[in-house]
């Protein structure tokens, strides 16, 4: 045992250590790491991938459209189920065909081994690759969530939900105060205001308190339409 201490940066470390092969029939490996089993089992799965890749059947092809289509049935509904056939179809045709224009060494041995490789090195987020790759893919086809019975809007794309501000005077502001609201929306006003029209910028409407200039309106309630500023002054 070391006499120091050292950094656990993972319980997993402990609990599901990494299985190596050192040796094989007395005979050390010619890796100081040892060769990990699932760079094995990755290097086989790749493989026997490339092999029915490779072979460019028509059967091979529509298993794997089937089964990705199950599997996008479960995760995400008849959209799903569509979405992931069509793009295993297309991307197992397009492996097939690269895979065919590659001699045998490369084809049956350094793909295999730089994808076990690949697969056994890279953690995107500190995930395995192939539950990154999982969750990723569920991810993607999954149909859209709903927040309060309603569809989220797309990523970047604002969603008006109708809310309501409102804005009161106290003792330390008795007047309107200063605010800029920006369309589409609809705001009232209790007290009688001014409300004109800016002259030099378009879509730009001035409200301020009644007796300046303007057109006086009495608990003015005033639409804004999409892009349309209003600016409060007091």
């Amino acid at each position: 045992m070391s006499p120091g201490y050292e950094t656990i940066r993972s319980y997993q470390r402990i609990f599901r250590p990494e299985r190596r092969i050192y040796q094989l029939e007395g005979h050390a490996l010619p890796l100081p790491g040892g060769v990990p089993l699932r760079w094995l089992a990755y290097a086989s799965a790749a493989l026997a991938a490339v092999l029915a890749l490779g072979s460019g059947s028509v059967v091979v092809l529509a298993f794997v459209a089937i089964t990705a289509s199950v599997a996008g049935l479960v995760v995400g509904g008849r959209r799903g189920a569509l979405a992931a056939g069509i793009a295993s179809l297309g991307a197992a045709w397009l492996a097939g065909f690269f895979l065919g224009l590659l001699d045998w060494p490369l084809r049956l041995i350094v793909v295999p081994v730089a994808v076990a490789t690949l697969a056994t090195q890279v953690t995107p987020d500190g995930r395995r690759a192939d539950r990154f790759a999982a969750s990723w893919l569920a991810l993607r086809l999954a149909p859209g969530r709903r927040s309060l019975d309603r569809a989220l809007p797309a990523l970047g794309v604002a969603q008006l939900n109708e809310g309501e501000l409102w804005v009161s005077p106290d003792e330390h502001s008795p007047d309107l105060r200063r605010a800029r609201v920006r369309g589409p929306a609809t705001v009232s006003f209790r007290a009688p205001i001014a409300l004109r029209r800016a002259a030099l910028r378009r879509g730009r409407v001035v409200a301020g308190s009644a007796g300046q200039r303007g057109d006086e309106s009495a608990g003015a309630r005033l639409a804004l339409s999409e892009g349309e500023l209003l600016e409060v002054r007091p």
